[in-house]
């Protein structure tokens, strides 16, 4: 499983992230993003979709 990274002092709540992800990791709670790495499937679309590159994705030690 991946650790997404959401740099909340870039993330400007635009919601691409929210709105194209296709296993719908992303959601918004108290004017935060979040992540639900649980979901993700390591496709990598949110990184160069995000206007401010406010995510970042970890990949854990094999």
């Amino acid at each position: 499983m991946v650790n997404i990274i959401i740099d909340h002092e870039k993330c400007d709540l635009c919601g691409l992230c929210v709105e194209y992800c296709p296993t719908h990791v992303f959601y918004v709670r108290a004017n935060r993003v979040f992540a639900d790495n649980n979901k993700c499937v390591e496709c990598y679309a949110c990184i160069p979709l995000c206007p401010r590159n406010a995510i970042s994705i970890e990949n854990p030690d094999p």
